[in-house]
């Protein structure tokens, strides 16, 4: 997401009075804080103990108010976000699997490729595969 991206998304959450979902927590000055700085170094091991730093909350106030506001506790987040990167990442075709792991934050391919397939049902090849059928046929 470029600068302008995000300048629109914040100006839209200080127009409304209770935004809800991710834009809610992102105009959030804790749960906010934890998502840009997710966001801004994905790659990095979080912890709850960091993000809550980050959030200037407990790490139980932290989890309950990434439940409250986005449905899902910080770490799911991150993995969600994670994958979403690395879709989009195969479909484009940018870089190599074990590349892929390393810049989604995790210590191999083996274990990117199992959380993948965890998350999305195929593996990250397969994904990447089929993404380029569908390319191939349009």
């Amino acid at each position: 997401m470029n600068r302008f991206s995000l300048h629109v998304l914040r100006a839209h959450a200080d127009r409304t009075d209770h935004p809800v979902g991710w834009l809610g927590a992102l105009s959030d000055g804790g749960v906010g804080a934890a998502l840009r700085a997710m966001h801004a170094d994905v790659s990095r091991r979080w912890t709850l103990q960091e993000l809550a730093g980050i959030a200037r909350m407990s790490r139980s106030a932290c989890a309950a108010a990434f439940k409250r506001q986005l449905g899902t506790p910080p770490g799911e987040y991150l993995t969600q976000w994670r994958m979403s990167l690395a879709r989009d990442a195969l479909r484009r075709s940018t870089c190599s699997i074990s590349e892929l792991a390393v810049a989604t934050g995790y210590e191999s391919e083996s274990v990117f490729s199992t959380a993948f397939r965890r998350v999305v049902g195929s593996s990250p090849k397969q994904y990447r595969d089929a993404s380029g059928d569908r390319t191939a046929r349009a």
